[in-house]
């Protein structure tokens, strides 16, 4: 998804939380419910997140700014912008793209890849993952051999 196609789109605002090795923005329930309806014209049977997020950086050594690796964003309040195309090419869990210039900041304050662009914009998009396929729909899924 081009940063383009975020002008407009649906926004949600969650909290960023730092667990060992891994910055995350949690989507709060309500946001959740609203994110679970994607699911509904698919019909699929799916297994809701218990912990609905999007990665900010997850195992990745920052190059500077290392002595506040765990406190500098932990709380912060951060708003993204969101697809409504469920994606599930992994087969595993359903997520979608979202952007935010703020994430984006967050992994520049670490020294991680941003690909910022000459013009202010950072095309890293970010996705969030929020339900799994439920049990048996894995098992259908799983390839025969």
């Amino acid at each position: 998804m081009g940063l383009e196609e975020y002008v407009g789109a649906p926004e949600l605002t969650g909290e960023v939380i730092y667990q060992p090795g891994w910055y995350l923005l949690a989507v709060p329930p309500e946001a959740h419910a609203r994110l679970l309806t994607l699911l509904d014209p698919l019909g699929a049977r799916h297994k809701p997140a218990g912990l609905p997020r999007a990665s900010v950086t997850r195992n990745e050594a920052p190059n500077q700014s290392q002595e506040d690796s765990s406190t500098a964003f932990g709380g912060e309040r951060v708003t993204v912008r969101y697809s409504t195309t469920v994606r599930d090419e992994n087969g595993l869990r359903f997520r979608i793209d979202c952007h935010s210039e703020r994430l984006c900041e967050i992994r520049e304050h670490f020294g991680l890849v941003t690909l910022k662009r000459d013009n202010g914009w950072h095309p890293v998009n970010f996705h969030i993952t929020y339900s799994r396929w439920g049990e048996l729909q894995l098992e259908a899924r799983r390839p025969r051999q």
